[in-house]
């Protein structure tokens, strides 16, 4: 297993994320991967960390539908050439949130989206010129400048058992977000699935699973302030579904009351400790290695 610092890190200032980053390859951190909802770009702050910092780079994950192929391949161009080749793109789903609410784009077929855009992106970033008519996607004629000077690898967001075999039988990895270390191993033997399916094979593709962890002696404290920040994500239509699967029903259903009557208080309230146990690690530093650990070995 490797640690790669996940960013942006709550509670430190963005323009110390690249010192950050710095201080963490002493650790026995060798990658930097961020994630993209409501801010930062993860393009500025990988960017920002590429210049500085001779690491492995990565997002997990950018919405396929906010951003068109060709300024997925330049920019996952732009970020190989800056960091040595040493950078992966992540692509995904999102939510109604994000892509419908935020960004008035309908919110359909998101999977379906999802894979045309990964061979388009692909064949871009191939140095290819691309033609390309599907049912979503179109673009004519479009040639990256400059090539990335070595493959991008392509990692697949992906949460339920359509999206993961779908994840195994196009991607280059697999990402998973909000995962209890118990149930990684069914998951990846669905992604494998997937793969053999579609007459390939995932051996030696890489994982990644962002854990959200607090080092604490203030527990209960660290807990409230996930409550919050974990219930608009099981208030999303692809989040509930996902909780609801891994065994959080009571959970999923309080949240999504919470938040159509507009009770964010309410709606934090509903996050048990008992989901947080499962999909974080806070406590002293120990504890918080010990779970982390056990994410390392997964069947």
């Amino acid at each position: 297993m490797q640690l790669a610092v996940s960013l942006p890190m709550a509670g430190v200032p963005l323009n110390e994320s690249v010192a950050l980053v710095r201080d963490a390859t002493g650790w026995g951190y060798t990658a930097a991967w961020a994630s993209e909802v409501a801010g930062p770009d993860f393009a500025s702050l990988l960017g920002a960390v590429s210049n500085a910092v001779d690491i492995d780079l990565g997002v997990a994950v950018v919405p396929v539908q906010t951003r068109s192929p060709w300024l997925l391949a330049a920019t996952a161009a732009s970020l190989s050439h800056l960091s040595g080749g040493r950078f992966s793109l992540g692509l995904g789903t999102s939510s109604e949130v994000i892509v419908q609410q935020w960004s008035g784009i309908p919110f359909e077929r998101p999977l379906a989206r999802l894979r045309e855009t990964v061979n388009v992106v692909r064949d871009m970033l191939a140095g290819e010129r691309v033609q390309y008519d599907g049912q979503f996607l179109s673009t004519a004629g479009y040639r990256l400048f400059a090539p990335p000077p070595a493959p991008v690898p392509i990692i697949v967001g992906a949460l339920n058992e359509r999206s993961l075999r779908q994840a195994g039988a196009i991607g280059d990895g697999l990402a998973l977000n909000q995962v209890a270390a118990e149930d990684v191993p069914m998951m990846l033997r669905q992604w494998r699935t997937g793969a053999e399916e579609a007459g390939r094979s995932v051996e030696g593709q890489p994982v990644v699973d962002r854990l959200f962890c607090l080092v604490t002696d203030q527990a209960a404290e660290a807990r409230e302030f996930l409550r919050g920040f974990f219930a608009p994500y099981v208030a999303t239509t692809v989040y509930n579904r996902f909780y609801r699967a891994h065994g959080f029903t009571e959970e999923a259903d309080a949240v999504a009351a919470a938040m159509k009557a507009g009770d964010r208080k309410a709606a934090s309230a509903a996050v048990s400790d008992r989901l947080l146990d499962a999909v974080t690690a806070v406590g002293d530093a120990d504890a918080v290695a010990a779970r982390v650990q056990d994410y390392a070995t997964p069947a």
